[in-house]
């Protein structure tokens, strides 16, 4: 009916120094089962579970870009001198950079509730969890220094960040009178993450931290192509932005919206980001899936699709980039480019001296990278036992599983939306079948 627990624990870490080194972070969480209660009673038959939950954590993270990062070290390189000794270039030693002594721990707290519960004698049951989760003391970079100084300044903990999210699950399973075994399950989640505390941006640079911004924002400019030499005539300078002096239909136009009658970055700033604003977010929104699984008289079935119902990128080098100063994409694309027969092109024309305006952040090339995929499906049969006993055989199955079979999406071809680093490999579609046996 009641649940309590608490824990602490004490960690210690060889990578910080020795007054840093050891760190406590205690916990605790709190349950009631109020479908115990007995005024519940009456309705018992109908909910048998109706949990009520909270809890705080704490734990560290020694979140360092090297194992030994409070300690000068130096870099060794093998035979990349610039001068010859005894007939073979020399081995060589990179002066140590600038170290924080003072480097620690990063202490992550979590806060949530929870309800859970279990209906019609739990056939249905599921779960919502809303949760804070607070990054105090992260490592973040230190304040600039003037250049006299000579060297990169160590980063410090001097960074907080907060995420706050919830997620939902609910189940349903059941077997029917004919021996007809199901189960349904749906999951859903969504979160956000803003930087609370940073110290060393005052003038609030879009590309750095800044205090109360949500993490992942693309800043980039509204865009389209021109059309003709009389959109160029009368359209604002943009050459602060993609760098040509001059202009042809077809290429990329940039969108003066604060009117001031130039299209440029401002200052780079909150306050004055010239015709930039943010466009979207590169970080995954409602994320979700749902599974199906059955059996039937050795019949076995399974089915899990997952995906994301909210994201935005730019569109990858990989699909888009620059050779020289001409336009180059991959063959896939190379018939929509901008012409008098194709005014409806997704890519500019391409030219030489285009400038870097297609390497711009920008909203006619932002992606959605929403998707649905299915990520696995399993089929199998189950022969029966008296058969495989009459072999010595306890149980034997046949199967068929696929991996990543099939996915609904809105990128290019070639590019995985699943994956944080549209850079990375896609992952790769498999088909199999065999055969369990167990003797």
């Amino acid at each position: 009916r009641y649940l309590f627990e608490a824990n602490i624990r004490a960690d210690g870490s060889s990578r910080f120094r020795s007054d840093n080194r050891w760190k406590v972070f205690p916990s605790v969480s709190v349950g009631w089962n109020i479908a115990q209660e007995k005024f519940f009673e009456p309705l018992s038959n109908t909910i048998g579970t109706l949990k009520l939950r909270g809890s705080f954590g704490s734990l560290g993270n020694q979140n360092t870009t090297n194992w030994y990062q409070t300690y000068q070290t130096l870099a060794i390189y093998s035979a990349s001198g610039a001068w010859l000794m005894n007939g073979n270039r020399p081995n060589t030693a990179g002066t140590p950079g600038l170290v924080s002594t003072d480097l620690g721990w990063e202490t992550i707290q979590s806060y949530n509730v929870g309800l859970d519960w279990g209906l019609l004698k739990n056939r249905l049951t599921g779960s919502f969890e809303y949760y804070i989760r607070d990054t105090k003391n992260m490592v973040g970079n230190a304040p600039e220094l003037p250049n006299i100084l000579g060297t990169g300044v160590p980063v410090t903990n001097n960074t907080d960040l907060r995420s706050q999210g919830w997620e939902l699950t609910i189940g349903w399973r059941d077997r029917l009178q004919n021996g007809f075994s199901y189960g349904v399950n749906f999951n859903l989640s969504d979160a956000r993450t803003k930087i609370t505390k940073y110290p060393n941006n005052p003038t609030e640079n879009i590309w750095n931290y800044i205090p109360g911004r949500y993490i992942g924002e693309i800043w980039g400019y509204e865009s389209t192509l021109f059309q003709s030499q009389e959109e160029i005539d009368n359209a604002p300078d943009q050459s602060k932005v993609d760098g040509a002096i001059s202009k042809v239909p077809g290429d990329i136009r940039f969108m003066d919206i604060n009117g001031d009658g130039v299209v440029d970055y401002g200052e780079n700033t909150v306050d004055n980001p010239g015709d930039m604003k943010i466009i979207g977010n590169n970080r995954a929104r409602y994320r979700y899936g749902f599974n199906v699984s059955a059996d039937w008289k050795g019949f076995d079935l399974g089915i899990f699709f997952q995906g994301v119902g909210k994201r935005d990128i730019m569109l990858p080098n990989t699909f888009r980039w620059q050779y020289g100063s001409q336009w180059q994409v991959p063959v896939a694309a190379s018939n929509d480019y901008w012409s008098e027969t194709n005014t409806d092109a997704w890519l500019p024309v391409a030219r030489f001296n285009g400038g870097t305006a297609l390497g711009q952040n920008q909203t006619r090339y932002l992606l959605n990278a929403a998707y649905l995929r299915l990520k696995s499906l399993s089929f199998g049969y189950t022969l029966p036992v008296s058969l495989t006993k009459q072999w010595g055989i306890q149980k034997c199955r046949l199967y068929f599983t696929g991996e990543n079979l099939l996915t609904f999406k809105h990128t290019p071809e070639g590019f995985d939306p699943e994956l944080d680093d549209p850079y990375q490999y896609p992952q790769q579609r498999s088909l199999s079948i065999g055969v369990n046996v167990v003797f």
